[in-house]
Parts: C-alpha cells; structure tokens; sequence
C-alpha cells in the first residue's frame, strides 16, 4: 500500500550542505565509490532532488566554480587600461578567486580531490572555457595579438591550466592565502605571453 501523498511545503534542499556532505563522503570513501543515490539517502532527499540541483557527481566537488567566468570579466573591466594583458589577467584572476578564510579548509579538500581524480580534472577543462576565452579576449584586445595566430590560440587554456595547477599546489602546500601562489605561478609563465 502507498503512503499517503504529504501536505504542506516541500523540505527545501539545503544545497551548501548536499555538498559538504558529499565532499565528507568523497573523501572518506573515494569520488568513484560514492553514488548520487548514496549522497541522496544521506542528506535525506530523492535522487531526483539531487539531480535537479547537481547534475551530475562532478557538480558536487566544483559547487560555488559557476560564476566565476563572471567575476573574471568584472574585475579584468576594473584593471588598469593600460596594463599589460599579462598584468591584467594576474590582477584579476587573484581578486576573482579571493577565498574567505572560514573557507580555506574546504576548498583545499575540494582541490585536493579535483588534484587526485583525473575525472574531475577533465570536467574543469570544460567548466572554465570561458574563463579561457575571456584570458584570449583580453590578450587580443590589450596586446594586440592576432586573433588566428598561435599565441591567441593557447594563451587562455594556458592561463586557466597554470591557474588550476598552481590552487592544487597550494592546496597540498601553501599557507594563508591562495593569491601569492597564483601570482608566483603566472609569474613563471609570463615572459613567453609578454607584448614583444
């Protein structure tokens, strides 16, 4: 026999904790062996519920990452005109992806997980490509590079990947802030993008 249908408003879905909760799980069980249904039967909600929020388990590890292409743009629109691309980019990047301290802990999980799983790695490709065209944009715009040319053709996916790599490191490594080690790290790179 069926349950009688409940009255009343729906238990609205806390979604910061559906993914600290998956985040606990990942870690503690490892991201290939926990299911969208285990999540699910934790946090106390549908599958379906899940899903409509978190498409699919990556969703959960990269929760938060969404507007970020947005926030890029609005700090790349507040630097310097007549900053170099390169020290542009830099200075807008590290203001994008300032993290509050009460946050460092769980972002060093996530990256730490993202760092140790060649599936969430790939799905960041995808999830910062534009990010990866506004770095080209703001290249051909300031620096004159030729839309068709090589340099415009990898500087972006360069920038996001050097980016990635450099919040891992701190992730396993640094201290304090992310910002230093971003910066260090798009120092590394910057003299093959300089304007010659």
């Amino acid at each position: 026999m069926n349950e009688p249908r409940r009255r009343g408003r729906p238990v609205e879905l806390d979604l910061e904790r559906v993914a600290h909760v998956a985040l606990d799980m990942f870690r503690d069980q490892g991201y290939d062996a926990v299911t969208m249904e285990d999540i699910a039967r934790v946090v106390g909600h549908s599958r379906r519920t899940i899903f409509r929020h978190f498409p699919a388990k990556a969703s959960l590890v990269w929760a938060g990452t969404d507007g970020f292409a947005d926030s890029l743009k609005a700090e790349l629109a507040r630097t310097d005109p007549s900053l170099p691309a390169m020290d542009a980019v830099r200075t807008a990047y590290v203001a994008a992806t300032r993290i509050p301290p009460e946050l460092h802990e769980v972002t060093r999980q996530r990256l730490l997980l993202i760092g140790d799983n060649h599936t969430l790695h790939s799905d960041g490709v995808a999830r910062f490509a534009d990010v990866g065209a506004a770095i080209r944009r703001t290249f051909i715009d300031r620096d004159g590079l030729d839309p068709d040319g090589l340099d415009a053709a990898i500087v972006g996916d360069t920038l996001v990947l050097v980016a990635h790599q450099a919040f891992i490191w701190w992730a396993r490594h640094g201290e304090g802030e992310p910002g230093p080690v971003l910066e260090a790290a798009f120092d590394r790179v910057a003299e093959g993008f300089r304007r010659r």
